[in-house]
């Protein structure tokens, strides 16, 4: 029964997560500032509702402060830099790159970006194989704008000399081509939006008319109803997604408030459900895992805040482009231990693609593009492990390098980025796990003052 119930919670709150989801974060809040509100109430001697209602007060203006305005710079960036790949400005350093190396390896270079392109196929316009603009030119025979009358015949051909030359002005067949260009685009998106089962793009025809060269009543009528069902599809979506942002931004703190100031009462409830006699076994083993799993929690958040903003400053000091966003991606990437490094080679490269677009003479040298964004994160990462972790994490895992490196890996392997995040803590508590209920039943085995705990032992 207890396994049937425990899963049927979380069927019920994955099928309610636009509800379930608000109340988790709550609830991962109210416990992650639960130490500040007991200081606040003892330095201050405040109610727990006044020591509630001002951290939220102060973590709203921190919001919309310091946040929302951040937020908006780093989309501004991120935005920018999708902008820059695809008009395919980092093709050129790919091709430089693949030039310098071995013909071998240049054969597995290219290779490999087939098969980029073959499983992503924006990302050829990352790499500058994009051809689209190309095709959106009609051929003659597609396109029935083209006078054929203005077209050379065989009769004029064979005149020769008589024949007046063919003199067109170049900029008007600029123009003729970028509206040929514009014509396709938009029969194209007609074609995308109604689904290709009302509108043919190359004919121009309904697909449900006859072979008449213009679009009858009924396909223009299906054509105008299916532009506003896809119009109307997309107000609805972005209406049900503001609806939805707004119940986060006030059902969190509105169920934080309550968990926050009612967190007594649900420990208090948790503890009359352990039996008389495990009281004081199970307590110590969750105080131990709440402080390996707290201190965990709360010392890699505060770490990663700070390293964040340590990334972005030094690589925007370097002159990395988009720094912010960089330094504060990889920010998070510092909640899980040693994963932060996989933004030395972006950074490296975005700096190096920043140079190769400037002139000569004003280039950064070759060995400054890889030594100074890879010195801010020295910096920063001998900041981590001489000061930031030692004050503000400590040793509350008890796990050394190699455990958690090997935690990492193993949650990375087992649920993704979601495994790596839970790894360190969930290690942790196995380790306490085993240190206080199972290696004293084997070292009391071992020693003859208990029987074999294995079955038929």
């Amino acid at each position: 029964m207890l396994v049937i119930t425990v899963l049927a919670i979380l069927w019920l709150g994955y099928a309610m997560s636009t509800i379930t989801v608000p109340l988790l974060v709550a609830l991962a809040l109210s416990y992650l500032f639960e130490p500040l509100i007991e200081r606040l109430q003892r330095w201050f001697h405040w109610s727990r509702t006044v020591s509630v209602a001002v951290i939220l007060g102060i973590f709203m203006t921190g919001v919309v402060v310091i946040v929302v305005p951040t937020i908006f710079l780093v989309v501004s960036q991120t935005g920018s830099f999708i902008a820059s790949a695809g008009s395919g400005r980092y093709a050129d350093l790919f091709d430089k790159g693949v030039a310098l190396l071995p013909e071998d390896m240049r054969t597995q270079a290219e290779d490999s970006k087939l098969w980029i392109e073959g499983k992503i196929p924006w990302s050829a316009k990352v790499f500058g194989d994009d051809q689209s603009t190309d095709s959106l030119v009609p051929s003659k025979a597609e396109n029935p704008s083209v006078n054929p009358a203005t077209e050379p015949t065989s009769e004029d051909a064979s005149m020769g000399e008589q024949a007046p030359p063919q003199t067109t002005d170049a900029v008007t067949e600029s123009e003729t081509e970028e509206d040929q260009q514009l014509q396709a685009m938009v029969r194209d998106e007609v074609a995308r939006q109604l689904g290709g089962g009302i509108f043919d793009p190359s004919a121009g025809l309904s697909s449900t008319g006859d072979s008449d060269s213009s679009i009858g009543k009924e396909g223009f009528g299906s054509a105008a109803l299916g532009f506003v069902g896809a119009g109307a599809r997309r107000i609805w979506a972005f209406a049900l997604g503001s609806i939805e942002l707004g119940l986060l931004v006030f059902l969190i703190p509105f169920y934080f408030f309550y968990f926050a100031t009612s967190y007594p009462k649900v420990l208090r409830f948790g503890r009359e459900l352990i039996p008389e006699d495990r009281r004081t076994r199970v307590f110590h083993l969750v105080r131990e895992m709440d402080k390996a799993v707290a201190g965990f929690v709360r010392g890699r958040l505060v770490i990663s805040a700070i390293l964040g903003t340590i990334f972005a400053v030094g690589w925007f000091i370097v002159g990395v482009p988009y720094s912010l966003a960089l330094g504060l991606l990889v920010g998070v990437f510092c909640a899980v231990p040693y994963l932060s490094a996989i933004g030395v080679p972006i950074a490296v490269t975005l700096l190096a693609v920043e140079q190769f677009s400037i002139p000569d003479t004003e280039r950064m040298a070759w060995w400054g593009i890889l030594v100074w964004p890879t010195l801010v994160y020295g910096i920063g990462q001998s900041l981590d492990d001489w000061v930031l972790t030692p004050f503000i994490q400590g040793k509350v895992t008890n796990l050394n390098p190699v455990a958690i490196v090997v935690a990492v890996l193993a949650g990375g392997s087992l649920a993704g980025l979601y495994g790596m995040l839970l790894a360190v803590p969930a290690a942790a508590c196995l380790k306490i796990i085993l240190r206080d209920v199972f290696m004293p039943r084997i070292h009391a085995w071992r020693e003859g003052r208990a029987a074999d705990p294995l079955p038929g032992g």
